[in-house]
C-alpha cells in the first residue's frame, strides 16, 4: 500500500544533457515550482524503458517528460499515455515522438509495459519539440524560449494527476 502523504506522481525524465535539445526535460524539471516538486517523485531515466514503467507503483500516476521530434521546435504537447501506445497515435508516421534514443519505439515500450502490468499506468506524456540533437550542451533558441511553458505544463500535470483519484 502506498504512503498517502508521499508523492502520488512519478515523473520519468528522458534525455541526455550532452545532446542539445534532448536535455530540455532535464532542464525543465529543474525549473519546477516547489509546490509541484513536492507532489512528485522525479526520476531521470535517460531513455524510456519497460522497467521504468513497471517500477511505477500501483495507484501512482506517471508523467513521461522528453524532447520530441515531429513538432515545431519549442511547441509543448501533453498527450495521454494511451494515445502514445496506440497504433496511429503519437510516434506514428508524421506524428510527434519522444526524441531520446530508445531501444524500442516509445509506443512499443508503453504497450509492452501495459501488457506486463495488466493495464496502462495512469498518466501523460509532456514534451517539447526539439530542433537540434547533435553533441553539445546548448539548447536551440526555440527550445530555450519554450522552457518556461514546458516547465509550467509539467507542473500543471503534476498537480492535476496528484489531485486525481487513482
Amino acid at each position: 500500500m502506498s504512503d498517502v502523504s508521499g508523492p502520488r506522481t512519478r515523473v520519468l525524465v528522458c534525455g541526455e544533457r550532452m545532446r542539445g535539445d534532448d536535455a530540455a526535460a532535464l532542464v525543465a524539471v529543474e525549473m519546477l515550482p516547489e509546490d509541484a516538486r513536492a507532489l512528485a517523485e522525479v526520476v531521470e531515466v535517460g531513455q524510456l524503458s519497460v522497467e521504468a514503467l513497471l517500477d511505477v507503483p500501483d495507484g501512482m500516476a506517471v508523467i513521461v517528460a522528453d524532447a520530441a521530434v515531429g513538432l515545431a521546435a519549442g511547441v509543448v504537447v501533453t498527450l495521454p499515455l494511451e494515445r502514445m501506445a496506440a497504433r496511429g497515435g503519437v510516434g506514428a508516421s508524421g506524428g510527434a515522438a519522444p526524441a531520446s534514443s530508445h531501444s524500442l519505439p516509445p509506443d512499443q515500450v508503453l504497450a509492452l509495459a501495459a501488457e506486463l502490468r495488466g493495464s496502462m499506468p495512469r498518466g501523460v506524456f509532456v514534451g517539447i519539440g526539439g530542433a537540434e540533437f547533435s553533441f553539445g550542451e546548448e539548447l536551440s533558441a526555440a527550445v530555450a524560449a519554450g522552457l518556461a511553458t514546458f516547465a509550467a505544463a509539467l507542473a500543471d500535470e503534476i498537480r492535476r494527476l496528484s489531485a486525481d483519484e487513482p
